[in-house]
Order: structure tokens, then C-alpha cells, then sequence
């Protein structure tokens, strides 16, 4: 079968086309990201970036390096730090473009899929917060756009593109494991790519990618692969099949049937069927070990390809038709869903609109500042000689992460969590006699206390349902110093 051609549109409506619709995503997220405050994760990036290593617990080095990076050029700021993700977000939806144009598609067609990206939740809700999780998606597609490249053009240079892709996505998020293993299955399974393995190419993408990958494989093993821990205490999390694929329609959402087209589509291409497989082979895989947008990425592609077999319809009103509908059921998928993927509900009115119990990502965006503030003035009510010997331990990174912020350093102890990559900040030295226990009750610490008492109860503004909402503050007089009750304490979950 023939590679479908690559289209020679004219520069300029090109350019106007994809330009406009990267800098109106780009633009909705700037006159958004300052709507809420920093999220739990987005302190926990923070403070990653302030401790530089090739690993942490729960993922790679790359995005708490550019966290640090993003905010020494721009400012500590929920904003600033934002300013990243939402460009990202912005050059996902130009890419749903470059893959219908890659399949053959016209400019017109290339229009549509913009505007699918452009409502796709998975794209634009992922734009609102600086996460691990829209670095990933970024990793994921480029990764599919090299190799639907290397299908249709069958040049070298795309398999080296393809491995140093990969490899930078493995220090973003190790999920990308998963299409790994879909492009090795396809690879494996179609009898042309089988042949270029007796190439070089293939080999020196895969020596590539795991050169790329070697510090933080290196990490790993020197700290006993704690990641291993993590992903083990993290399984099943996601709430089970039925949840999964639930959620998994939600987001493809009026563009499900569109989806379902373009996967039969892939598989019935014979050109084009390892990147069905690709894309189908980590749906499956976290279909029982993960959670729903692990795998969101392959659906850009899927769409891309359902697009194409519009082209199939020999009715020409009835494809101008489906054409069109393609449009309206985006434009009606990205308003009904506007509220929960843009943050465009302020902080006061979070938890009248039920949207704290509806969306985590907001919940935990309110009041970190306030939570800093109560945990000062619970320290500062201390009398003088226990205050003197009393550090703070949050079950939690984000109240170290929000102290960190917005904290004083010359008011406040050392602040400190067992939780994470945390765990392994523990300030040398520590000869503190009490701990200030945030997010435990005294029958948590009844343990490692001589006496335990509760004395506050943390609130987050608005009654909104933030993970620290009444969270409560233990006194702790220590049984032994820290260092030596430690490693009770961590919490790799």
C-alpha cells in the first residue's frame, strides 16, 4: 500500500490556521492560571527542584528541573510556574493538525482536527496545572508522530528521532513504559518493521533512548529502585475496569464515536495498523494497572485517522455533514466541560458549586498560604522552651512545600515529611525533643511520643474540601530523636 501524501498547502492560511489555534489555547490559560493558588503537586515540584538529583520516588528528574527553572527566570508564582504547561498545551492541540496533514489530510480537515484538539479535556484541562502529567502527554504524541513517520517515509533519521523522544520520556514520567511496549508489539507483530530490525536504525534509537534514560536508571538502583515501592502502593488506585472505561469515554466524550472510527481505521490499514496496535496495547495495559489518562495521548491520533476516513464517504453532503458535526459535537464537549477543565470558578466559589468534591485538582489549589500561616502561628503559640526544641512534620509534602513558599525561614524550625521523595530531605543533625505533627492524630504517634496531644485543626478557606480541610495538629514529645524513628515514619504511597 502506498504512503499517503503529505499535503502541499499554502504557507500562509497554514500558518494563520495552526497559529491561531495554539495562541488561543495559550492565551485561555493565561487569562486563567491565575485564577487558583499553587496545587499540593505543584510544592511538591517546587521543593523537588530545590533538592537536584537524577530521581526521585514517584518520577523522573526532568520536571522538577524545569519547575526550578521556570520560577528562577519568572518568579515563584502558581502563574508563572504555569506558563510552561500552558505552552505545551497549546503546541498538543497544533499537533492533532500535523497528524491529519502527515496522514494525507487537506487544510481543511487539518482546521477541524485543531478545534477537536482544541476541546479535547485531556489536552487543555492538563494546560491549567504544572504536573508531570502534560509533560507526559507531550512525550507520548511526539513520540506516535515519528513513528506513524517512520510507517509512511520509512527514513532512518525517524527512528533516531523516535528513540531520543522516548528516551527524554522516560525522564518525564515512566508511564511512557507502556507505549514502549505497544511500539515494540507493533514492531514485532508486522513483517516490514521486522525486516528494518536487521538495520541499524532500530538499534541505535533503542541505545539512544536508554542512554538518555541511564542517570535516572542509575538513581534507581543506588536507592534500591524505590520507584518499584511506590508504583506497588499505587496499583489499583485508579478505581477499577468499569471506572476506567467510564472515564476513558468521558474524555474522548461526543468524539467517542469519531475515535472508535479511527481505531477500526488503523487496524484495517495495513500501513497504518502498528500504530493501532500501538496506541491499543497501553489502553489494555492500564486497563488494569493504571488509571484513565495514562494513555489519553493515543487518542489524537485515533481521532486523526477517524478524520481521514471521512474522506472514504463517497456522499459528498453527507461527509460535509459529519464534517460539521465533528465540529459542533467539539464546540458542545468543550463547553459542557469548561467548568472542570479550565480554572474559571474563583476560589470563593468552589465549594457553592460543588466543584471541590467534583475536581482534586481545585480542591487542593485553595489556601496553601493560609495553611502556611496557620501552621506559623501554631508554632509561634509554643511557649519559648519547647518551641526552641520543636521541628514540624507534615504526614504530607504539601505543608512543606506551602511553609517553603510562604513560610519565614528565620521564624519557623526545619519542616520535614516522611512522604515521598521527601522522606530523603531529613535535615542532618536534627536534636529537636518535639514535633509539631501535622496531619496526625495522637493515636497515630502515640508510638514514638512520650505524650501526644491534639492542639489544632487546620481550616482551608471557603469551606472549600482541600486536602488539608481540618486536618489535624498533634504535639509530640519525642521518644527518641528523629533520625532514629525515621524510617517508621515513611510513606511511599
Amino acid at each position: 500500500m502506498n504512503a499517503p501524501p503529505v499535503l502541499q498547502d499554502s504557507r500562509r492560511p497554514t500558518l494563520l490556521i495552526y497559529g491561531a489555534a495554539a495562541a488561543a489555547v495559550f492565551g485561555l490559560h493565561l487569562a486563567t492560571n491565575g485564577t487558583l493558588g499553587f496545587h499540593t503537586d505543584e510544592l511538591y515540584y517546587l521543593d523537588c527542584g530545590r533538592h537536584p538529583a537524577f530521581g526521585y520516588v514517584d518520577f523522573p528528574p526532568i520536571v522538577p528541573l524545569l519547575a526550578r527553572l521556570e520560577t528562577g527566570i519568572f518568579g515563584v508564582t502558581p502563574w508563572a510556574l504555569r506558563l510552561l504547561p500552558s505552552l505545551v498545551s497549546a503546541l498538543l492541540v497544533a499537533l492533532f493538525g500535523v497528524y491529519v496533514r502527515r496522514l494525507g489530510g487537506s487544510l481543511w480537515l487539518q482546521g477541524i482536527a485543531l478545534v477537536a484538539g482544541i476541546a479535547a479535556p485531556y489536552i487543555v484541562g492538563s494546560g491549567d496545572v504544572f504536573q508531570t502529567v502534560i509533560f507526559d502527554l507531550a512525550s507520548w504524541m511526539v513520540a506516535l508522530y515519528w513513528f506513524l513517520c517512520v510507517l509512511v517515509d520509512r527514513r532512518p533519521r525517524y527512528w533516531i528521532y523516535l528513540g531520543i523522544t522516548l528516551g527524554i520520556g522516560l525522564e518525564v514520567k515512566y508511564t511512557i513504559v507502556g507505549l514502549i511496549a505497544g511500539i515494540t508489539i507493533a514492531v514485532l507483530l508486522t513483517p516490514s518493521l521486522r525486516n528494518e530490525l536487521r538495520a541499524r536504525y532500530p538499534w541505535i534509537a533503542a541505545a539512544v533512548a536508554l542512554l538518555i534514560w541511564a542517570p535516572n536508571l542509575a538513581w534507581q538502583v543506588v536507592n534500591g529502585f524505590p520507584t518499584l515501592t511506590y508504583v506497588f502502593n499505587h496499583r489499583g488506585s485508579g478505581g477499577g475496569v468499569a471506572i476506567y472505561l467510564i472515564e476513558f469515554a468521558l474524555v474522548t466524550g461526543l468524539l467517542f464515536p469519531l475515535w472508535v472510527s479511527g481505531m477500526i481505521s488503523l487496524f484495517r490499514s495495513p500501513l497504518l495498523r502498528p500504530i493501532g496496535i500501538a496506541s491499543a496495547v497501553p489502553l489494555v495495559l492500564f486497563l488494569f494497572v493504571g488509571k484513565f489518562y495514562y494513555a489519553a495521548s493515543t487518542i489524537p491520533v485515533a481521532i486523526a485517522q477517524g478524520l481521514m476516513a471521512l474522506l472514504r464517504i463517497e456522499r459528498r453532503r453527507l461527509r460535509s455533514t459529519l464534517s460539521a458535526a465533528v465540529v459542533v459535537a467539539s464546540v458542545l464537549g468543550f463547553v459542557a466541560l469548561a467548568q472542570l477543565t479550565l480554572p474559571i470558578t474563583p476560589a470563593s466559589r468552589l465549594h457553592a458549586t460543588g466543584l471541590d468534591a467534583k475536581s482534586e485538582v481545585f480542591a487542593d489549589s485553595v489556601g496553601w498560604d493560609d495553611v502556611a500561616g496557620e501552621v506559623t502561628t501554631i508554632y509561634r503559640a509554643l511557649p519559648p522552651t519547647e518551641r526552641g526544641q520543636t521541628v514540624i512534620i507534615s504526614a504530607y509534602y504539601g505543608v512543606p512545600g506551602a511553609l517553603h513558599v510562604y513560610g519565614n525561614p528565620k521564624i519557623l524550625p526545619d519542616v520535614m515529611s516522611p512522604q515521598l521523595s521527601d522522606f530523603y530531605w531529613l535535615p542532618p543533625h536534627l536534636t529537636a525533643t518535639n514535633a509539631l505533627m501535622v496531619d496526625y492524630q495522637p493515636s497515630d504517634v502515640a508510638w514514638m511520643c512520650v505524650s501526644s496531644q491534639l492542639i489544632a485543626h487546620l481550616t482551608v478557606p471557603y469551606q472549600v474540601a482541600g486536602l488539608e480541610q481540618g486536618a489535624p495538629v498533634t504535639f509530640c514529645q519525642l521518644k527518641a530523636p528523629i533520625p532514629k524513628i525515621w524510617g517508621k515514619l515513611r510513606n511511599f504511597s
